[in-house]
């Protein structure tokens, strides 16, 4: 059997080379070629080529093959004619003009040696297109043909134009507008505030002050709590030893009034002085710069009375 088929499809091939497909010679076609020349189509068919297809399938519709060998083709072939691409070539020349006698070949098979605006096919794929033209250098361009496109139109342009481009003239040359000679302008530098004093300012002055004075005081009490414990040392002498017993008490009173006198301005000198130095130092650590405030002093005075004494601080801050 598969020795008979092989013998059918050489037979197919040697029909188709020699022209056996043609008109007259469709009506002597036998049973068994009119089987091959549906298989022969139908493999073609499937290998993509479809314009080879086209022509086995025509081939056995021949009235001289079996019915249903008849039918099955003509089933096909109108299957394939609706799924064959065609293509209309839209050739120019670079002014736009058309050109016909243009020579057109799919991979470097010739498909057409002119164009009259008839589609033609071509099998689905990617193909190779060479439009060559007389006198005019071959234009290649690489397609994609998908099958069932049809009347599928391709523009082409071939060659370059013939006159070239008129020369854009040049600009003419304008001279410049004449500058304007520059204007001088006078820049009158701001004020200079005058310079601040970088001394110390009125408080930390205030503070030394108060501070010295303080020290002052303390130095008088020091100097008065001596005296006083002179005197009581003078006065307990006088009395024998015993104030409560006194046996001068004229001298005893005299020595006991100094020692409390004493005393007072001891116990004033210290506290006063102590809170005076204290104070200045609050006042020196907590103080700015000297930025021309009003004068600042400071004046102390002992302050004695008969049974007191103190000191008086007189400042302006």
């Amino acid at each position: 059997m598969n020795a008979a088929r092989r013998r059918l499809r050489l037979a197919a091939s040697i029909t188709a080379v020699l022209g056996f497909a043609s008109g007259p010679a469709l009506a002597d076609m036998t049973k068994d070629q009119c089987i091959e020349a549906n298989v022969k189509g139908q493999e073609l068919r499937r290998d993509g080529k479809l314009a080879a297809a086209s022509e086995q399938l025509r081939a056995c519709i021949s009235s001289s093959c079996p019915g249903i060998v008849r039918d099955d083709c003509t089933k096909r072939l109108d299957e394939l004619e609706k799924a064959q691409p065609t293509m209309a070539f839209d050739v120019k020349d670079a002014a736009g003009a058309d050109l016909i006698d243009v020579r057109v070949s799919v991979d470097g098979q010739l498909l057409v040696d002119h164009l009259d605006g008839k589609p033609v096919n071509v099998d689905p794929g990617a193909h190779v297109f060479t439009f060559e033209v007389a006198g005019k250098p071959p234009i290649t361009e690489r397609l994609l043909v998908r099958e069932g496109e049809t009347t599928r139109r391709e523009r082409v342009v071939v060659g370059t134009a013939a006159a070239a481009a008129a020369p854009v003239p040049p600009k003419p040359v304008t001279a410049p507008a004449p500058t304007p000679p520059p204007t001088e302008s006078v820049v009158v530098p701001p004020a200079t505030p005058p310079p601040e004093s970088s001394g110390p300012g009125a408080q930390k002055v205030v503070g030394l002050t108060m501070a010295g004075v303080g020290l002052i005081g303390l130095g008088v009490g020091t100097a008065f709590g001596l005296m006083a414990s002179s005197a009581w040392s003078n006065a307990k002498s006088a009395c024998g030893g015993n104030v409560s017993q006194c046996t001068n008490v004229q001298s005893g009173t005299n020595y006991h009034g100094t020692t409390e006198t004493d005393g007072a301005v001891s116990t004033v000198g210290f506290i006063v002085g102590g809170l005076l130095v204290a104070g200045g130092a609050v006042l020196f650590v907590t103080g700015g710069h000297h930025e021309g405030s009003p004068a600042t002093g400071v004046v102390v005075a002992p302050s004695v009375g008969p049974s007191a004494a103190g000191l008086s601080l007189n400042g302006v801050f």
